[in-house]
């Protein structure tokens, strides 16, 4: 496997981090959009699965995350994530890839991203998948929170505040959680202007997908506090090739469960991954 690391220039002249693990001779690239408040590197068995399969992996950290500049748990807008995405992709990874497949996937917040993203550029991909998501955050609150948000984002954008849920909400494995309260690189700060962003990002982004014919997988935890709704996406969605996988007592993060059960929700990633090759 060779390993590579990279910066690229985002949105505002901001360096963004970004990382790689190559097989010798790929088949297919995957192009990871991690979540909230984490970062590229906590993605160790997506490419301990991947890369054995013949399947390279990039991954971005995004502004303010990482080891990427930007105000900590901050964005402007919530498309400037997606503008980021798109030049890594176009810049680094398109390049790298050649005639060979594409996909995303993109977890919790970069599931949002990742939406966004495929709507604007779907001519791009071969498929996408989308990790610990759904079609409302329960996080948000009710209308009268999202309002009293959505006026501090107005007044007081750059303000942050400490994020809701406690680091076990990830999984059931403790080790997990105790590494990644341990990760320096972890943090849980998010402005009023990203959180509202998150929540129109989410509404936006589950509409834009609906008729989209790209292949989809979609994996989910039964126990996931921070989405809901992931039925109710799925039915949405027109594409005649797509998947839904919601594993009885997951947590949010299904690739990070206990062994046996994030090698089950693994195996059923890669499985997709080569059916969609083999196409």
């Amino acid at each position: 496997m060779e390993k590579k690391k990279g910066t690229v220039i985002g949105l505002g002249g901001l360096e963004l981090f970004w990382q790689a693990w190559l097989p010798e001779v790929p088949r297919a690239i995957v192009l990871i959009i991690h979540g909230f408040g984490e970062h590229s590197g906590r993605y160790g068995n997506v490419v301990d699965t991947l890369v054995p399969n013949d399947i390279g992996v990039f991954a971005l950290d995004h502004r303010g995350h990482g080891r990427s500049q930007g105000l900590q748990g901050h964005v402007d807008s919530f498309n400037d994530y997606v503008k980021d995405v798109h030049s890594f992709f176009t810049e680094v990874v398109r390049p790298a890839a050649g005639e060979i497949p594409i996909f995303i996937l993109g977890h919790s917040m970069g599931s949002i991203i990742a939406m966004n993203y495929v709507a604007a550029y779907s001519e791009d991909l071969n498929g996408y998948i989308l990790s610990g998501t759904g079609a409302i955050s329960p996080v948000s609150g009710g209308k009268a929170l999202q309002g009293i948000t959505a006026f501090l984002s107005g007044i007081a954008p750059r303000a942050r505040i400490k994020f809701p849920l406690a680091p076990d909400f990830i999984s059931r494995d403790p080790e997990v959680v105790a590494a990644y309260k341990a990760d320096t690189l972890v943090h849980n700060k998010i402005s009023f202007r990203l959180a509202r962003g998150m929540n129109t990002s989410l509404t936006a982004g589950a509409k834009a997908i609906v008729s989209l014919q790209l292949p989809v997988l979609i994996q989910c935890g039964s126990e996931d506090e921070s989405f809901a709704g992931q039925q109710q996406l799925f039915d949405s969605l027109q594409s005649k090739d797509k998947t839904l996988e919601i594993y009885q007592g997951y947590k949010h993060e299904v690739y990070n469960e206990l062994q046996a059960d994030r090698q089950r929700a693994l195996g059923d990633l890669a499985a997709w991954l080569k059916q969609q090759i083999s196409k």
